[in-house]
């Protein structure tokens, strides 16, 4: 009975998911070390978009087509090159390339389309006339990322 009522912590969401990616056929093919990559493919999570609103002289609300951000984490990836193959012995063994983990902030185009009729008011009940507008929304990519390489 108390394994019914027992609940589960809830998991946390990962942030990324591991990637391995395997280059042993190239070193046994080309009779060379070849490079060790690991990375990470990223979990994009959508945001909420902004609410419409009816600013003043707009019949229908703004925007039209709202922009959805989505967030996520670049994951951290190391690329080591050995170095012995390559350039012989010259005194380094091997090149590594790291780059850490870096947020991702990016958003959806958006569309706003103002229609040609204007709110009506209290002194006049018929809405009034105007230039039809429209406008894209641009998308957003915000991130800063970064590398560390090494030479040993």
């Amino acid at each position: 009975m108390a394994a019914a009522t027992a609940s589960a912590a809830p998991a946390e969401a990962a942030e990324d998911v591991p990637v391995a990616i395997p280059l042993n056929g190239l070193e046994w093919a080309l009779d060379t070390q070849v490079p060790e990559i690991s990375t990470g493919v990223p979990i994009p999570r959508p945001g909420r978009p902004d609410r419409p609103e009816i600013g003043e002289d707009q019949l229908f609300p703004g925007p039209s087509l709202p922009q959805v951000p989505f967030g996520t984490v670049l994951p951290a990836t190391r690329v080591a090159a050995p170095l012995n193959d390559a350039i012989g012995d010259a005194g380094l063994e091997q090149l590594d390339v790291t780059a850490p983990e870096s947020d991702v902030n990016t958003s959806t185009p958006g569309a706003t389309i103002g229609a040609p009729l204007t709110r009506p008011r209290r002194e006049n009940p018929i809405p009034g006339t105007r230039l039809p507008q429209a406008a894209l929304h641009a998308p957003v990519l915000q991130t800063t990322p970064a590398a560390v390489v090494g030479l040993t």
